[in-house]
């Protein structure tokens, strides 16, 4: 008498997908929660890159009235009217303000700790939203650029 052999069976049974399910159903949902908060990095870079720009370009424009004036006089020294602060940018920039103290080197205090008569030490400061954190509240951020400009 021949006994007869089963077929070889192929697949998987329900006890190996539910698990397999169950581990891929966890990672799939980890993968998602990460979505919100790179959104909300890219945001922040977004805006972090633009206040540095910002800043930058304020920066060139104080740059680019020293080397403009003339040998004796002092642009720096009327900075308040020639570079005012702007606590709300023009359109499309509505949401960043920007900032600029200028110290003189020269006088008692110095620029931290060091006197050097002649020198001015230009900050300027762009604040800007953050990232969005809880329910849709934004926090405010800021990037500071500082330079030295001495005499003509």
């Amino acid at each position: 008498m021949r006994v007869r052999s089963l077929p070889e069976e192929r697949g998987l049974t329900l006890a190996e997908v539910l698990p397999a399910l169950a581990l891929l159903s966890i990672g799939v949902v980890a993968m998602i929660s990460l979505l919100i908060p790179a959104g909300s990095g890219i945001h922040e870079g977004e805006h972090r890159s633009l206040a540095t720009f910002l800043a930058s370009e304020r920066l060139e424009q104080i740059r680019h009235a020293v080397g403009r004036s003339e040998p004796d006089t002092d642009p720096l020294q009327e900075a308040a009217i020639s570079f005012p602060d702007e606590p709300a940018l023009p359109v499309p920039h509505g949401a960043f303000s920007r900032f600029v103290r200028i110290v003189d080197c020269g006088a008692s205090d110095g620029c931290s700790g060091v006197r050097s008569p002649g020198v001015r030490q230009v900050s300027v400061t762009v604040g800007y939203p953050g990232a969005l954190t809880g329910v849709a509240a934004s926090h405010r951020r800021g990037v500071v650029l500082t330079t030295y400009i001495g005499p003509r």
